[in-house]
């Protein structure tokens, strides 16, 4: 090729790079929010007939370190359903029922395939292409791509590759596919892995995080600009991340072209039985696609919407980009409800249910949650899912007992009403697998149906105990300069211990700090359990003293103070779970004055005694409810005083039921 050749090339390429970097037609943002480590530019042509992706794919890749990189790393999500001996269909030990026996019968089953791949100097880098199994030897298991350069990527420049593909599309399961008509497409190309330099999250040195896909786990993406081309029959109501730059008609087809800037992910739905409802919130345009027969569930969705924008733009900072998309799948495509991408999420319409079960509520706001924690603070939701499905409930139950304080789960007419913390927390106790694993552990490395309620439910009371510790304000300031921190970032657990430690410390003092990291590592790398209990109260009285006695000549026959007689007044705690946390005790006396003691929860039990004319009636241990990870409530009290005997087991016995009921209301929401 000669030098004329050679500097066009460059020149294109650097064209290229630039328009994908940044500079594309319709761009929104003046300044880049991420770093654009990996951008795409795609031209997508859907064939709904075959149910299948042709594709061509154009990426760059900016090597964020001072390492000479000389392989790149992809994502082949959908050879997860190419054969049952996958990783995926081995650690279910089962075919999903969502894959139709005739579709087995008949070996059609699902994959992505790179038929080419040229990089920027014009290398054929094809018979380069290998499948590697970083997590096992499982050599059955294509999702993972490796690809060894040509020339290698030196430190801080900028690679581009072009690369032809092809897919067939699984029927609906596990958040991607088809169901009759109705296209959800996630996790659908071949996408780069991230590049970690030593230092970076656990990396000892250089790597390419990009693991196997394992059932419960998610996903793990570069921030980026994604440029999309899809070409779809003309009768389909299309939805995406990003916003809709151009739209063409070329016959029976039409092409939508979407852009989405600094984002880890690019997710896109086709179905022709969408209407399309318009909202906006501030400079955002909102787009609901639902089913005109869902329409009944219209304004919860949009309310919902408006409500979690609204808290974060106090709580943390306004939601920064220009396009929001909420699906309503059809209800043969439910497989694809509830579910969270950049700038699109999906939650299924449950028109019967009563307006006083917020689970349409519950989906928005915390699907719309994972914009903040998943999408903008870019946590490895393999490695560390807790980061972003523990800090997403936490913030749910906030919003849902901000805006709907009437409870998530209400019947007016018995004027019972159950909010989301409590529910939270219900449903986390009430399972029988909570020490199985502690939340440090990797996705697929969860056992017994663990995952959600260590994941989600140990982890969002364990977020809600530490607001309890260290007080609503401090909180605040700790998810803010951690979210202001990291966000279009990867931080690790380790770096929202730091900052948890050094603003309650800032804020409260460096005692405070220590209690929070003690607090913070037996969460997040213990199984113990938190349960605390008043054991006992005591009321001894002091009799005066009876008889002859060293250094008294005569008996002593009378009593001298049987008008106000003296007690001994004792309480005793008792710690019964191996998780210490400082306690309250407060303690309330017969003639209604109380005591508040501080006890540091370490030794396995304490006592106060008290010595006087006053009897202990009652004493509660975490008066407040501040410490959320005690697992049993209904002995954190004690009372001697026979008024409230009644009162105290009818409330007692209410408790229980409520205990015990959480869990099966939760599988409404």
């Amino acid at each position: 090729m000669s030098p004329f050749c050679l500097s066009l090339r460059k020149a294109l390429i650097v064209l290229a790079f630039l328009l994908l970097g940044g500079l594309a037609w319709g761009q929104r943002f003046a300044e880049p929010l991420s770093p654009r480590t990996a951008s795409y530019e795609m031209e997508i042509y859907l064939d709904t007939e075959l149910k299948q992706v042709r594709a061509k794919q154009y990426l760059v890749f900016k090597n964020p370190s001072a390492d000479t990189i000389h392989n790149m790393r992809f994502h082949m999500y959908y050879n997860a359903w190419k054969n049952n001996k996958t990783d995926f269909f081995t650690e279910t030990g089962r075919i999903p029922r969502t894959k139709p026996q005739e579709e087995i019968d008949a070996c059609i089953w699902s994959w992505v395939e790179v038929t080419k791949v040229v990089d920027e100097a014009g290398n054929d880098l094809t018979s380069a292409l290998r499948y590697v199994q970083p997590d096992d030897d499982n050599v059955n298991d294509h999702t993972v791509l490796d690809l060894a350069l040509t020339e290698p990527v030196m430190p801080y420049a900028s690679y581009r590759l072009e690369m032809d593909w092809h897919s067939q599309i699984p029927p609906l399961m596990i958040r991607t596919g088809y169901s009759k008509d109705y296209f959800f497409m996630v996790q659908w190309y071949p996408k780069l892995g991230v590049y970690e330099p030593a230092a970076m999250r656990f990396a000892e040195e250089g790597q390419w995080n990009c693991h196997q896909y394992h059932p419960s786990t998610e996903y793990y993406g570069e921030f980026g600009v994604y440029d999309v081309k899809l070409n779809v029959p003309a009768d389909h109501v299309v939805g995406a991340s990003g916003f809709l730059a151009e739209q063409q008609e070329q016959g029976a087809r039409k092409v939508y072209r979407y852009i989405a800037e600094d984002v880890i992910d690019f997710a896109w739905t086709a179905h022709p039985g969408f209407d399309v409802v318009k909202d906006e919130w501030r400079d955002t345009d909102i787009t609901l696609l639902i089913r005109p027969e869902h329409r009944c569930n219209e304004d919860r969705f949009l309310k919902a919407a408006q409500h979690t924008l609204d808290y974060f733009a106090d709580y943390l900072e306004p939601y920064p980009y220009p396009t929001l998309t909420i699906v309503s799948p059809p209800f043969y495509g439910l497989n694809s409800g509830a579910m969270e991408y950049p700038t699109l999420i999906t939650a299924p319409t449950l028109c019967n249910l009563p307006e006083g079960i917020k689970t349409t509520e519950t989906l928005v706001i915390h699907e719309l949650t994972h914009q903040y924690f998943m999408q903008m603070v870019a946590s490895n939701e393999q490695e560390e899912p807790w980061l972003d499905e523990g800090f997403t409930s936490y913030f749910e139950a906030k919003i849902l007992d901000t805006y709907y304080p009437e409870g998530t789960v209400s019947w007016p007419y018995m004027d019972l009403s159950v909010g989301s913390q409590e529910l939270r927390r219900g449903r986390f106790f009430n399972a029988d697998n909570i020490k199985v694993n502690p939340i440090s552990d990797f996705g697929w490395h969860f056992k017994h149906g663990s995952y959600a309620q260590i994941v989600y439910g140990k982890a969002a009371v364990g977020l809600r105990t530490l607001e309890g510790i260290v007080g609503e304000e401090c909180m605040q300031q700790i998810m803010l300069t951690y979210f202001q921190r990291w966000k279009f970032k990867h931080p690790c657990r380790e770096d929202f211990v730091a900052v948890a430690v050094e603003v309650s410390a800032r804020e409260l003092g460096e005692e405070m700090g220590g209690e929070v990291a003690s607090f913070l590592r037996q969460l997040i790398y213990g199984t113990a359990e938190c349960d605390y209990e008043v054991a006992d109260l005591i009321n001894k009285p002091i009799e005066d003293p009876l008889g002859y006695f060293d250094n008294t000549e005569d008996c002593i026959s009378e009593r001298t103070n049987s008008e106000e007689p003296l007690y001994e007044a004792k309480v005793i705690v008792f710690r019964n779970g191996e998780f210490v946390v400082p306690q309250e005790v407060l303690i309330t006396f017969s003639d209604g004055t109380q005591e508040v003691e501080s006890w540091d929860g370490k030794g396995r039990s304490a006592e106060w005694v008290y010595v006087g004319t006053r009897q202990v009636v009652s004493a509660e241990i975490d008066p407040h409810f501040k410490i959320a990870l005690d697992r049993n409530i209904l002995n954190n009290s004690k009372t001697l005083e026979p008024e409230q005997d009644g009162i105290f087991r009818y409330f007692v016995s209410f408790l229980t039921w409520l205990q015990r009921t959480t869990a099966g209301l939760s599988v409404l929401i």
